[in-house]
């Protein structure tokens, strides 16, 4: 029996690696394939038990599509596993090519993770939008996020963890010490997940499970080792994979490597936090506005700030420090900006920018014509964004 579940785990894990979309190497080929066999049954279950479900169908992040999904294959790989053993077929190889290829799948999954980290473009810096929001109206998650992005130290240091684990990981010799120090860097990524509410928590779990599965042998081993301190040898099962040619395990792990850095390196952005911003990307301070030329009142006017956030939106915040947001694209030829609301209204807007006085006007067509007097707001000037270290607390101010 425990055999059974073992190899049926290990096949739910195979599966998991062709199946699940790893969005993040930005190709979609996986997906594709996983929609063409996975979408159907899927959104039948979904709109069977699920009416609350959002109706574009994902299977990425905590979607109710993905736990459908991996529902579907750990059936799967139950059935498969029995349908084998049924017809006497041989199931001996499967824990190896879960070992083999799971070394190669969390090692890619680690050094892709690590990489971004200490290029800053998983924990990037805050945007203005976020940096003049009150602390209490924004969610766990944006939080944690936005605060690890204030810190390049702190984004290098996890990277470089991540990324060694993920090294040793590709090597034979080292591949224990790489899935122990994953084993860790997993459990508090999950930690933190569930924590701050981060909506990664599902393929978090699914890597730390294959992570342990790696190490499941070796764990008695490793507790007389470290707590009875006696010598031992690690059992003959760890070793039991299937050899992988040298030149073989070279060009995969080149292909790895390449997969990894080459965002970073056809972009040439090896820190995110300098990387040019579109234009008029920043926050304004709203000083005048008028409408037909009619001058109003500070008071009578409900937005105070609004900001370009780098993503193509501009967000107006309330004197209530609520705030909206609405899509935009630009014409800098032209000075004009098109502004789209979420039920696709869109409304022409000219624009007049003096870089050197940080003076921005925005002129709102249609019906009524409106038009905006702001100033740029020196946002990375924030306390938030400052970097050095305190040695004592005397130099605090």
């Amino acid at each position: 029996m425990v055999n059974y579940f073992k190899r049926s785990f290990a096949v739910f894990s195979l599966l998991g690696f062709l199946f699940i979309p790893l969005t993040f190497l930005e190709f979609d080929f996986q997906y594709q394939i996983t929609k063409f066999i996975f979408y159907s049954p899927v959104a039948f279950i979904q709109n069977q038990f699920f009416p609350n479900a959002i109706k574009n169908i994902e299977f990425s992040s905590d979607t109710i599509g993905l736990n459908i999904l991996l529902g579907l294959l750990l059936i799967i790989s139950l059935l498969l596993v029995v349908g084998l053993q049924f017809f006497r077929l041989s199931t001996e190889r499967i824990i190896p090519l879960f070992k083999l290829l799971s070394a190669y799948y969390v090692a890619i999954v680690f050094l892709k993770y690590g990489f971004d980290k200490i290029f800053k473009r998983q924990f990037y810096l805050p945007e203005p939008n976020i940096l003049y929001s009150n602390f209490g109206s924004l969610t766990r998650d944006t939080l944690f996020w936005s605060t690890m992005g204030t810190s390049h130290i702190y984004s290098i240091v996890t990277g470089a963890i991540e990324v060694l684990a993920g090294a040793l990981i590709l090597f034979k010799r080292t591949r224990i010490a790489g899935f122990f120090l994953a084993l860790i860097v997993s459990i508090n990524i999950l930690l933190i997940n569930i924590s701050f509410d981060i909506s990664v928590k599902l393929f978090t779990s699914f890597l730390l499970m294959v992570v342990f599965f790696n190490l499941y042998a070796v764990l008695k081993t490793t507790y007389v080792f470290f707590i009875q301190h006696k010598a031992v040898q690690l059992p003959a099962s760890v070793h039991n994979d299937i050899p992988v040619n040298k030149r073989v395990h070279a060009g995969l792990c080149a292909v790895i490597v390449g997969l990894v850095l080459t965002p970073a390196i056809s972009t040439r952005n090896f820190n995110d936090d300098n990387t040019q911003r579109p234009l008029l990307h920043g926050a304004y301070q709203i000083e005048h506005f008028t409408v037909n030329n009619d001058s109003l009142n500070r008071n009578d006017f409900p937005y105070r700030r609004f900001f370009i956030h780098r993503n193509d939106y501009i967000i107006f915040q309330k004197e209530d420090e609520t705030m909206v947001d609405y899509f935009f694209e630009i014409n800098e030829g032209a000075k004009q900006m098109t502004i789209t609301d979420y039920e696709n209204n869109k409304i022409s807007v000219t624009y007049n920018y003096n870089a050197k006085e940080g003076d921005l006007q925005l002129s709102f067509g249609n019906k009524a014509h409106w038009t905006i007097q702001s100033k740029a707001l020196n946002w990375k000037a924030l306390p938030a964004l400052q970097d050095g270290m305190h040695y004592t607390i005397d130099e605090i101010k």
